[in-house]
């Protein structure tokens, strides 16, 4: 820090800032400064300047000190003006800054008052200004001490920028000694620091928690003997309280809400049909306006259409169960794996006949199969879902298929325990499927051809909601979702998990091949494949309402009710006469006005509009006829009226 002098200069002001100023201004020429000069470089080297000017326009500070620091706030130079050069309302006080280079270009001014005759202690104001000198300029500042001091004690008044909290009372200012007197005296945050200050807990609720005051003396008023009460309105909010409601309140005191509680997925609901949007989902304990628990609305658009309405021929998948236009007709649904089909009649029973149940049809386990609605068929088990959303399970267990909870094998149906509320079954070579009424889904089984992760009973598979139809063949699971997205589940030890099939979208019903193909059917009616890694469109197809895949080979029922097929056809399989493969979709000859389609390993069945029941491919077992005799063209198997309420089967005269 520079050494101060102190000149008295002439009454002249500094003229512009061009040269001849800036060399007049070094050399101190026509200058009258009455206090000092801050000298930081000799005359030969001064290249710019300040004039400050420090008034005061009320009262007179005893002393006040002017520092001036560089950019980096390095003192560089102080002078204090006090006794003959005290600064007073009369009479402002002047200094003059030389500098040069060295010193930068970026400076502090700092005035502190002080209420004494000496600058020493707490200063009473501060005022603090940037300044920023180019070379060659020379710069007037001001600075204003100017702070009130109504009852002298020589300290300034809050209200004008000092720090006394009362300045009517010479006993009230920063400085004071603090009494415990229900005053701050010395303008330092209320009584806090006074001697016998302490807390208190007011219990206005009487809930044993009381909210914190400080008082020097016992506050009126019931006290509690702990504090920490966030609402003392409410006796059943405070520390200790468990969070027992979904309000949006802090109801145990720890700054935080609803913790604790259970948080569930709420989906918009934009058509209020009680059903929402899978992709428009929230995070909350409790039910936010426009918003259910249930994700399986296919058209958040509509509320005719929603789960559960009656489906209507219309092209459309009205009751959001992957399905166009399905049981509009009189006839029995028909399932079919490898070699074996079975029936399901109006009346809930189960008719089977192939390898595995015989080459007539029968009706198979009648004290077990009753109101049955749905089944799915694997490669050496079955499921069988009744009216009440039960499932039962009968074959083959070796990698726990029938979920109950071991790897015995049982030929007689049982119910697999745990599982309620089911819609839909899904059945492939060691896996087992549910889907709940409530979108979500269930497996067991080896779900990923992974044998060492086999689940003997049922389990959630992770992250799937809204889900609406579901698939299994070969060692592949499929889900298809509400908004139309097509999942595939694996089994990662931790947990059954889903990813996405790339490329599907707008898809209203699936199926998959052994060959780990998945086929999807658009709400536009058209198809298209996913085959690992690439999805494309199946050329030559539109209009179509249903799909059904075999082994490898695939169905498409179009809106004309005729049947397209293409893929494998080593036994005649495509119906179309031949047995030569197509990858192009193919007429199947001769079949009209169809209503449903079932699919094989190796053979095709399709369903009439009147009920009566046709086959082509694989013959072996009875599947189609008792001929023994692959069938290359659609054959009937059962007239219309076969399977119905009153009837047992009435063998054909086909057979």
């Amino acid at each position: 820090m520079v050494t101060l002098g102190a000149w008295l200069l002439c009454g002249c002001t500094v003229p512009g800032n061009d040269d001849v100023s800036l060399r007049r201004f070094c050399a101190n020429a026509g200058l009258d400064f009455q206090d000092a000069t801050f000298r930081l470089t000799d005359q030969a080297a001064c290249d710019r300047g300040m004039t400050v000017e420090v008034r005061s326009e009320n009262s007179s500070p005893g002393c006040v000190q002017v520092s001036l620091q560089d950019g980096n706030r390095r003192l560089l130079a102080s002078t204090q003006l006090l006794g003959p050069s005290q600064v007073t309302p009369e009479q402002p006080r002047g200094l003059r800054i030389l500098l040069s280079e060295p010193q930068g270009t970026t400076f502090r001014l700092l005035a502190e008052s002080f209420p004494g005759n000496t600058c020493d202690g707490v200063p009473s104001f501060q005022v603090l200004q940037f300044v920023e000198l180019p070379k060659g300029t020379v710069r007037s500042v001001q600075l204003d001490v100017s702070r009130s001091d109504a009852d002298g004690d020589g300290h300034p008044s809050i209200a004008t920028g000092g720090m006394d909290c009362d300045d009517a009372n010479t006993d009230i200012h920063p400085g004071a000694v603090e009494q415990c007197d229900g005053v701050d005296n010395n303008c330092v945050e209320g009584e806090s620091d006074a001697p016998g200050m302490r807390p208190w807990f007011l219990d206005e609720d009487s809930d044993g928690y009381g909210k914190t005051v400080m008082a020097c003396v016992e506050p009126a008023g019931l006290l509690a003997d702990q504090g920490g009460d966030c609402d003392d309105q409410d006796r059943f909010i405070h520390p200790g309280q468990s969070e027992f409601r979904c309000d949006g309140r802090d109801d145990n005191c720890d700054d935080a809400k609803d913790e604790g509680l259970p948080i569930l997925t709420w989906y918009r609901d934009a058509d209020g049909d009680g059903y929402g949007n899978v992709t428009q989902a929230v995070l909350a304990c409790a039910q936010p306006p426009d918003h259910v628990a249930k994700a399986t609305d296919c058209d958040d658009t509509s509320a005719a259409i929603r789960p559960e309405v009656a489906e209507t021929k219309d092209l459309k998948d009205n009751n959001c169960n992957g399905a166009i236009d399905e049981r509009l007709y009189p006839g029995p649904r028909m399932f079919s794996a490898e070699r074996t089909n079975y029936a399901v009649t109006a009346a809930g029973t189960v008719w089977g006949w192939g390898r595995k149940e015989g080459v007539q049809p029968q009706h198979i386990y009648k004290p077990e199969l009753q109101s049955i609605t749905s089944l799915a068929v694997g490669d050496s088990h079955a499921l069988a879902l009744r009216q009440d959303g039960t499932v039962m399970s009968w074959g083959d267990n070796f990698s726990g298929q029938l979920g109950n909870g071991s790897e015995e094998s049982n030929y007689l149906p049982e119910r697999v325990s745990g599982l309620e509320d089911v819609v839909a079954l899904a059945a492939g070579m060691h896996q087992s499927m549910a889907l709940k009424r409530d979108g979500t889904v269930w497996v067991w089984g080896e779900v990923d051809g992974i044998a060492h992760q086999r689940r003997l009973t049922p389990v959630q598979a992770q992250g799937m909601a809204g889900i609406i139809g579901i698939v299994a063949k070969g060692a592949i699971s499929m889900a298809l979702r509400a908004d139309g997205t097509v999942w595939r589940l694996h089994d990662v030890g931790s947990g059954v998990i889903p990813s996405l099939v790339p490329g599907m979208t707008g898809v209203v019903a699936i199926e998959s091949t052994y060959n780990d193909s998945v086929v999807a059917l658009k709400a536009d009616g058209t198809i298209w494949e996913w085959r690992y890694p690439a999805t494309s469109q199946v050329p030559n197809l539109t209009d179509v309402t249903a799909i059904a895949a075999g082994g490898s080979h695939v169905l498409a029922l179009k809106q004309d009710g005729t049947v397209w097929a293409w893929r494998d056809n080593g036994y005649g399989q495509l119906g179309d006469g031949t047995r030569q493969n197509r990858e192009v979709p193919t007429q199947v000859t001769g079949l009209s006005d169809v209503a449903a389609l079932a699919a094989g390993d190796s053979h095709s069945l399709a369903v009439k509009q009147d009920g009566s029941v046709w086959g082509w491919g694989y013959n072996s077992y009875g599947l189609i006829d008792d001929s023994g005799e692959n069938i290359l063209v659609p054959k009937q198997i059962a007239g219309p009226g076969a399977w119905n309420l009153t009837s047992p089967v009435a063998a054909p005269s086909q057979r």
